[in-house]
């Protein structure tokens, strides 16, 4: 079977992601060249989680650490995104699965100390075709109003990034997702967060070029 041979379904993208995520719980060299992808597949697997893998992984046939670490330099991500395609959409900020699958992408990136592309996206299976056979718009919020929750004061947690003047950092939320807790969990034990704000944690996660706050504890 050639090296290069791209996957024939969504089948086989779910299972190199699979495989992705239990072979980098054994391979440093995996986990070291993790920040190197931008472009993120996962999907929601049938135990309520999201599975996340880099799309140079996932395009690839039968692929493997082996011959990621092998081959991941020289292939082209243009390529494997085009087939992708076929399955996948990018996920724009403004919905529940947007945040939902980078909360998992950064969950994995903090499991093991590293940081994510600061040109990370998220692409998930199509979504559903409307009878026209368009793909249905996703909502985008008013970014400004979001990113505009993350606040730098000198006089509070020594300006470090900080939720609506409050002293709750970045860090905070990320560490509390990291450790599984879920978006509705952390509202009902920080009742004066709102929704917005763990959404705009999640997009300076994802955007920002300083990613401290995915670092490991």
């Amino acid at each position: 079977m050639p090296k290069d041979q791209l996957i024939s379904n969504l089948d086989e993208a779910k299972a190199n992601i699979d495989r992705y995520e239990h072979q980098l719980a054994k391979s440093p060299e995996l986990q070291a060249i993790m920040s190197y992808a931008r472009s993120w597949h996962g999907y929601l697997a049938s135990d309520g989680n999201w599975r996340v893998a880099p799309s140079k992984f996932v395009g690839y046939e039968n692929n493997n650490a082996a011959a990621y670490l092998r081959l991941h330099r020289e292939r082209d991500g243009r390529r494997t995104e085009r087939a992708l395609s076929t399955w996948f959409d990018i996920v724009e900020p403004g919905s529940a699965a947007y945040e939902d699958i980078t909360a998992a992408v950064l969950r994995l990136f903090a499991k093991y100390g590293r940081a994510p592309n600061k040109l990370l996206r998220v692409n998930v299976p199509r979504l559903e075709r409307s009878s026209v056979g368009q793909t249905k718009s996703v909502e985008k919020p008013n970014r400004a109003l979001v990113r505009s929750r993350i606040t730098f004061d000198a006089r509070i947690c020594g300006g470090r990034p900080c939720i609506r003047g409050m002293r709750i950092r970045v860090t905070d939320i990320l560490d509390m997702l990291s450790a599984g807790a879920t978006r509705r969990e952390i509202l009902a034990d920080y009742p004066y967060l709102e929704d917005d704000d763990i959404r705009a944690a999640l997009e300076y996660a994802a955007e920002s070029a300083d990613h401290r706050i995915v670092s490991a504890a």
